[in-house]
C-alpha cells in the first residue's frame, strides 16, 4: 500500500479548504443550477407527485434542461431527481443527477450532487481516499455548495458518475460495469430497478435476496456492441457459479473470473469502516470487467461507518463473526480460497497501523465542513457519532488481529 504522508495532508486541503475559482469563501467549490420557469415548474410538480411514494422507479424519472455554472463557465444539462428512495428527494434537499448535453465538466460527462447525510458526511470522501491507497477503482467525490436560480441550497457531496470518460481518465480500458438490483422487486413488489434481463435458464429462485436483475452499463466502447453482448455473458458464466456452484467448483473455476487481491482489499475496506453495504450481490455493488485480464474488480460504493459492537450486539453474534461475509456468495468464495482470508488480515492490519492518521483526517474534514455550515445540525450530530465510532471500531479490530500470546 503506497504511502499517503504528504499526499494524503495535500488531497485534504485540496478538497475542502483551498480555495477554487468561483469557490465561496469558506472555500469549497460553488456550483449554480439555473432552471428556467416552464423548466422548473415541471420539476416541481413532479417532485410533489412522487413525495409520498416509497421508491422511484425509472418509470418515474423526468429530465428537465438547466445551465450549469462553475469558475465562471457555464454548461447546457439536463438535470433530474437522483436515488431510490425518499431520503434524497423527500424534505428540505434533494439529491440531483446531472448530464452535461456537449461540452464534459472537468472530463466528467455525469456527475451526482448527493444530500451529504446520505454519504454519512465525509466518511463516503474518505474511504475513496483510503480505495485509492489500496490500488481499487474508486469514484472521485468533493464537496460544494449548491446554489439553484440564485438560493443557496447547502452543502452537497459531489460523486463522478460511472461513464466511459471515468474509466479512460483513471486509465482504465472501457469496459463494463455491472450492478445487481437485490432489493426493490422484493421489497416493492415491482420488477423494476435496473431491468436488463432476467438470468435465463435458472430453474431455482436465486439465493441472494431475490437477484433477478443485472444492469450493464454503458461503459464500454461506443458502438461496440458485440462487445457488450459477449461481457454481459461472462458475467452469467461468473454469477451461476457463485450462485449454484459447490464450494469446490468455486476454488476450481472463480480466480478465472476474479481479482482475488484485490477482492481480499475490497473486503477489508469494509471490514475497516464496518460497513456491510457492498458485502454481497446487490444494488451496491459495482463490478468492472477488465478487459486486460478478463478478470472482475469490485469497487467500492457507499461504504457506511456502522458500530461493529452494535451490529454483533442486534445480531446476537461475536464481532469476529461480522468480518466473514454473511452472504452465501461472498462467504463461499472465502471458503474457496483461504488465502483470501489471510490477505484481508494483513491489508486490515495495515490500515489499523495508521488508524490514528485516518481518524484525524476524518474529524479534521468533519470540522472544515462544520466551520463552513454552521447550521447543518445533522452534521454535527454525525460529526460526534462517526468520530467515536471509526475508532471504536478500530480498537475492536486491532484486538482481534493481535497475535495470539
Amino acid at each position: 500500500m503506497r504511502k499517503l504522508g504528504i499526499v494524503f495532508g495535500w488531497l485534504l486541503c485540496a478538497t475542502l479548504a483551498a480555495p477554487l475559482p468561483g469557490a465561496a469563501e469558506d472555500g469549497l467549490p460553488v456550483y449554480q443550477l439555473r432552471i428556467k420557469d416552464k423548466a422548473l415548474r415541471r420539476f416541481l410538480a413532479h417532485r410533489e407527485s412522487i413525495r409520498d411514494r416509497g421508491f422511484l422507479s425509472p418509470d418515474d424519472r423526468l429530465w428537465v434542461p438547466a445551465t450549469f455554472e462553475h469558475g465562471g463557465v457555464a454548461y447546457k444539462v439536463k438535470i433530474r431527481l437522483r436515488g431510490d428512495l425518499p431520503v434524497h428527494w423527500r424534505g428540505e434537499k434533494n439529491s440531483y443527477r446531472v448530464k452535461f448535453k456537449g461540452q464534459p465538466f472537468r472530463g466528467q460527462t455525469e456527475l451526482n450532487l448527493i444530500v451529504p447525510w446520505d454519504k454519512h458526511y465525509a466518511v463516503e470522501w474518505l474511504q475513496t481516499r483510503v480505495a485509492d491507497e489500496l490500488g481499487l477503482l474508486y469514484f472521485p467525490g468533493r464537496f460544494v455548495d449548491l446554489v439553484i436560480n440564485g438560493e443557496p441550497a447547502g452543502l452537497y457531496y459531489e460523486n463522478e458518475h460511472p461513464t466511459r470518460a471515468y474509466l479512460e481518465r483513471h486509465r482504465r480500458t472501457p469496459s463494463s460495469i455491472f450492478t445487481f438490483g437485490a432489493n426493490w422487486t422484493r421489497y416493492f413488489g415491482m420488477p423494476y430497478h435496473y431491468i436488463a434481463f432476467e438470468l435465463p435458464g435458472s430453474t431455482t429462485t436465486p439465493p441472494i435476496e431475490s437477484i433477478g436483475q443485472i444492469m450493464q452499463r454503458g461503459t464500454t466502447a461506443k458502438g461496440d456492441e458485440e462487445t457488450a453482448r459477449k461481457q454481459r455473458a461472462y458475467l452469467e458464466d461468473f454469477y451461476r457459479l457463485l450462485t449454484e456452484g459447490s464450494v469446490a467448483d468455486v476454488a476450481r473455476l472463480a480466480d478465472r473470473y476474479l481479482d482475488l487481491e484485490k477482492f481480499a482489499r475490497y473486503v477489508a475496506l469494509q471490514n475497516y469502516f464496518g460497513s456491510a453495504h457492498g458485502m454481497a450481490l446487490n444494488d451496491n455493488t459495482r463490478l468492472y470487467l477488465d478487459p486486460t485480464s478478463g478478470k472482475f474488480e469490485f469497487i467500492p460504493w457507499d461504504i457506511a461507518l456502522w458500530s461493529l459492537a452494535e451490529r454483533a450486539e442486534e445480531r446476537g453474534v461475536r464481532v469476529a463473526d461480522l468480518l466473514t461475509p454473511q452472504d452465501p456468495v461472498f462467504h463461499k468464495i472465502f471458503s474457496a480460497f483461504p488465502e483470501v482470508r489471510v490477505r484481508r488480515d494483513a491489508v486490515l492490519r495495515e490500515l489499523l497501523a495508521r488508524s490514528e492518521e485516518f481518524a484525524e483526517s476524518l474529524d479534521r474534514a468533519h470540522a472544515r465542513l462544520e466551520q463552513s455550515h454552521p447550521e447543518d445540525e445533522r452534521l454535527r450530530q454525525q460529526r460526534v457519532r462517526h468520530n467515536a465510532v471509526f475508532r471504536e471500531n478500530h480498537a475492536l479490530l486491532a484486538g482481534l488481529l493481535a497475535p495470539a500470546p
